[in-house]
């Protein structure tokens, strides 16, 4: 549970953002959940399909006004995700960023990657696969950046 100053802190915070601004946590609150949503009922090669295009990066140059765009929809996600009832994982961010810059004709590249993890504290070995996924504009990464270069990418998708 929230402790009763920590949560005037946050309450403080909310209240002194524009409206713009609050009006963007709220869509992105949105939009996490229907990327959660949407991860669970539809079939990934489906999905697939409105990603983008298969093994098409785009380009690491970027107008500004792209940048800032880019910048305003990560620093929304990062605020809202701990936040949510659901989990808002990597994915379910990396969906959420690509259709918001999508819809503004923003060019993202989506990866999707998978790293081999060797466990086993009590000495034996046991090997974990994990999956990850990010998002790039430009040179920027929006979601997903922390930890991205351990990961194999298996999936490019462009536009």
């Amino acid at each position: 549970m929230v402790s009763q100053p920590r949560f005037q802190n946050r309450l403080r915070k909310l209240i002194a953002l524009s409206w713009a601004d609050r009006w963007l946590l709220a869509q992105v609150f949105v939009m996490l959940g229907l990327a959660r949503l949407t991860l669970r009922v539809v079939p990934f090669r489906r999905l697939a399909q409105h990603l983008g295009t298969l093994h098409n990066e785009t380009s690491t140059e970027s107008p500004p006004d792209h940048l800032a765009q880019a910048r305003r929809i990560a620093l929304s996600i990062a605020r809202v995700s701990p936040h949510t009832p659901w989990e808002s994982n990597c994915f379910p961010q990396a969906l959420t960023a690509k259709f918001w810059l999508r819809r503004r004709g923003i060019p993202t590249t989506l990866y999707l990657g998978v790293a081999l993890n060797k466990t086993g504290a009590d000495g034996s070995t046991r090997t974990d696969m994990e999956a990850h996924a990010w998002l790039r504009c430009g040179p920027f990464l929006v979601t997903g950046g922390r930890g991205h270069e351990r990961f194999t990418v298996t999936a490019i998708f462009g536009e």
